[in-house]
């Protein structure tokens, strides 16, 4: 073949790739822009982008529209921040980026990064859609709304109520409550909720115990001033938070106590083994956290 003949086809096949490659190109950009949020965000999520993936959700997110696939937006966007949560996987301009999930409807409150996050997706799923088959599992989340300490400890700006003499008491009911409306389903919340009870008596078991320790001091008064009916309070606690202790323990689901005992140079023992041996510990569940 001469190399006219074999430069005709070549020379029609490059003028054909430069006039179809252009359409393509603006093909496959539509179909990237159409994709689905819950496409893109599941990209995004193996990628470990959290915080990009619950950006793709936006749509859904700010819609005024009910529908499956936002009921389901906004229990993932949950899930991915509570995530960002526990692992810290912030990156860069983490002010930033709380000014912008609130615009979503996260509710962080003062930007504060850790424990700041108060469950607004989780508010407004389960507002929006009361009838969600994920309502058990939220109302238990909401009866702390991701702060670690009994939120009725704190008044309405968040400052810690020094002169309350029973602390707890709004979230200890709540938690009671959910537990005589879930108990006999076995579920895992049923079993957290034991532990949360357990951690909020053996709190107050030990601020009352301890109450000339300078940690308790700077925080609250607890019990009455009277030596012998605190005794007797705080032994009320103790067996309470026993009992509950107990009954999370024996719990199906494999459930461990989480909480940070190393933190706290009790490398070998939890919270129950620590209560029924009356060591010096336990105002932390109600001062900083369960």
């Amino acid at each position: 073949m001469s190399l006219r003949n074999t430069w005709i086809p070549i020379t029609i096949f490059l003028v054909v790739i430069c006039v179809v490659r252009p359409d393509l190109r603006s093909e496959m950009d539509a179909e990237t822009a159409s994709e689905s949020p819950f496409v893109a965000a599941k990209k995004l999520i193996i990628t470990e982008n959290y915080y990009e993936a619950i950006l793709v959700l936006q749509p859904l997110l700010m819609s005024e529209t009910k529908s499956t696939e936002q009921e389901e937006a906004l229990w993932l966007a949950h899930t991915l921040l509570v995530n960002l949560e526990r692992n810290g996987v912030w990156g860069k301009d983490i002010d930033q980026k709380i000014k912008i999930l609130n615009k979503l409807g996260a509710q962080f409150v003062n930007g504060e990064i850790h424990f700041g996050y108060r469950y607004g997706f989780l508010h407004r799923l389960i507002e929006t859609y009361p009838d969600t088959s994920k309502q058990p599992i939220i109302e238990y989340a909401l009866i702390q709304s991701g702060y670690p300490v009994p939120q009725d400890m704190f008044d309405e700006v968040g400052h810690f109520l020094t002169e309350k003499s029973e602390p707890a008491k709004g979230t200890l009911s709540a938690l009671h409550a959910y537990i005589k409306k879930y108990e006999k389903t076995g579920r895992a919340e049923v079993y957290r909720a034991y532990l949360d009870i357990a951690h909020i008596h053996h709190g107050l078991w030990a601020a009352i115990t301890f109450s000339d320790h300078p940690y308790v001091g700077m925080f609250a008064k607890f019990g009455t001033g009277d030596p012998k009916k605190d005794k007797k309070l705080a032994d009320s606690h103790r067996e309470i938070a026993l009992e509950y202790y107990a009954k999370f323990y024996i719990n199906p689901h494999g459930l461990t106590d989480t909480f940070d005992y190393k933190f706290f140079d009790f490398k070998d023992e939890n919270g129950y083994q620590l209560l029924k041996r009356r060591a010096e510990f336990g105002w932390d569940f109600i001062l900083y956290g369960c």
